[in-house]
């Protein structure tokens, strides 16, 4: 395992600062999921084709950066994909809302199924088919089980654990144990198969309600930083 950006304080995430990011195999966790982007271009292959799972309480589909886009993402270095700058707002390029859009539509050629499961907070943006989330554990469980058959691409899973805690102040849990259990046991099963090229997890502690909270979530995926 090793860090990419070694974790010295659990600072502020919010749109585009980066606290942390750590990789094992094809696992990568960060606070801010603008740098799921740049992790996904490090396990895919060019030329294959891919289903996109995101599962997350916000969309993450602004079109903000697809104007000023005109990056090879193949060659890109993670210090530059960090530092590239928006001018007209002065601020980094890639953030935590936009970085799927930029993959929709400069690399289409890449994708096949894309499936969301999301809250709709603040957009009714959603990919090509949306589950909720009284279905999403079983649906999880039959595709990375075989019982469920999509198709015969890989999968890139994009999983933000604030889909686990409510956007009120207090940052309740909304699932229990057994939900969340089940969702980790079908990732656990993908990666081990191969159905998942690469998961990417973000704490996105502001969101979950704090650090702590986001970390021990974590944990009942298998991970701690």
């Amino acid at each position: 395992m090793s860090f990419l950006i070694p974790l010295v304080h659990r600072g502020e995430s919010a749109s585009a600062s980066d606290n942390v990011l750590w990789n094992e195999g094809d696992v990568y966790i960060m606070d801010n999921h603008r740098l799921a982007l740049w992790c996904w271009f490090q396990k895919l292959e060019s030329g294959k084709r891919y289903n996109l799972f995101h599962i997350d309480a916000h969309p993450d589909m602004s079109e903000s950066a697809l104007k000023y886009f005109k990056h090879d993402l193949w060659k890109m270095s993670l210090e530059s994909y960090r530092k590239e700058w928006q001018a007209d707002i002065n601020m980094p390029l890639f953030r935590w809302d936009n970085y799927i859009e930029v993959f929709l539509r400069k690399y289409s050629e890449m994708i096949g199924k894309t499936v969301s499961a999301t809250h709709h907070l603040g957009s009714p943006k959603e990919l090509s088919e949306e589950i909720r989330a009284y279905d999403l554990a079983k649906y999880m469980n039959g595709i990375f089980s075989g019982e469920k058959f999509v198709n015969d691409l890989p999968w890139i899973v994009n999983l933000d654990l604030d889909y686990f805690f409510s956007a009120a102040p207090e940052k309740l849990e909304m699932f229990n144990e057994s939900f969340v259990e089940s969702l980790a046991r079908s990732i656990k099963t993908g990666l081990e198969n191969k159905m998942i090229s690469v998961l990417t997890i973000s704490l996105s502690p502001e969101c979950c309600g704090s650090w702590e909270k986001a970390e021990m979530m974590l944990s009942r995926f298998g991970y701690k930083l």
